[in-house]
């Protein structure tokens, strides 16, 4: 499902009424923040700001099977019996080959299923965990997973992301709701200092290294360091670019459509320099890292125990 918000005072007009309903300890005006406004020519995944005024709802279900979660364009792609977006299987035995990615995401063209991204996890340091996404396309992104105040942090097109309500690996509860947002350039982030070209370069998960320079950074030595009042304090004075995520997954409760369940909707912004006449590739990279994210959650709710974990020295 679309939205289209015409205008600059629409977007703040719904924006508000969004956060008044899930958000209601907030009380902002507008979309953008003042600084933000201030640097409107400043993009975010090298588009213009102000372009941001499209609302997608992708609908998230499980497979007849429960062995795949799913990821409809549309509600009515979905009561159409079309098939799904994207797909994502995770690979229960990835632990008996060395390496091996733990969640394969599949997207669907044309009536062909084609892998899209490999998903891998692995342990960095203590209380420092990463997704690493490694997409058919060639390029690379990676998730940092903070373990002290659950949080993940990434970067994809130079725009910072924040992941809040991941539960964190030490959890055995699940969360039902997750938001991403776009993260200020002058907020700390545990992406500071890494080393782009590295991770751009990887052609398997064994290449991936954390430069001395990223380990320097503010917020990572902090969580790797366990002092927790210190990542509270960073994370305190953190700014973001909007005051309301970027991309949310909502949980549905189990409602369904058509007899099937849907556990929830992926919904985010995308940019109207995109024709709307088909899915955005920025739309299906975050919604693979939304999804990942679901998955887990989903895995914890399940009885499931986390993915098995792969040293970072593993070779």
């Amino acid at each position: 499902m679309l939205r289209k918000i015409k205008s600059a005072n629409d977007i703040s007009t719904f924006m508000a009424n969004s956060l008044t309903v899930l958000e209601t300890d907030s009380d902002h005006d507008s979309i953008f923040s003042d600084e933000t406004l201030d640097a409107a020519a400043t993009p975010i995944f090298r588009n213009r700001i102000l372009s941001y005024t499209r609302l997608r709802e992708l609908p998230v279900v499980t497979s007849t099977l429960k062995s795949e979660l799913c990821l409809f364009s549309s509600t009515a792609a979905l009561e159409n019996g079309d098939l799904p977006l994207l797909s994502v299987q995770l690979n229960k035995f990835h632990f008996i080959k060395k390496n091996a990615p733990f969640l394969t995401t599949f997207i669907h063209d044309y009536g062909m299923k084609q892998e899209y991204c490999r998903v891998f996890f692995k342990i960095l340091q203590n209380n420092l965990t990463c997704y690493v996404f490694m997409y058919s396309s060639g390029k690379n992104l990676i998730l940092l997973n903070n373990a002290l105040k659950p949080h993940s942090d990434g970067v994809y097109k130079n725009t910072k992301l924040r992941a809040h309500g991941v539960s964190g690996a030490a959890s055995t509860f699940g969360s039902s709701a997750i938001k991403l947002y776009l993260l200020d350039d002058s907020s700390s982030s545990l992406v500071d200092g890494m080393d782009e070209k590295s991770l751009s370069g990887m052609t398997t998960i064994k290449d991936l290294s954390i430069s001395e320079s990223h380990k320097s950074s503010e917020l990572y030595r902090a969580v790797i360091s366990q002092k927790r009042n210190e990542v509270l304090r960073i994370l305190a004075l953190s700014k973001f670019i909007a005051p309301v995520p970027f991309a949310t997954f909502f949980d549905h409760g189990g409602d369904k459509i058509d007899g099937i369940k849907v556990l929830g909707t992926i919904r985010l912004f995308e940019s109207t320099t995109e024709s709307d006449a088909s899915i955005p590739d920025d739309t299906l990279t975050l919604s693979t890292l939304m999804l990942t994210l679901v998955e887990q959650e989903l895995l914890k709710m399940r009885g499931h125990k986390k993915p098995s974990l792969v040293n970072v020295n593993s070779s």
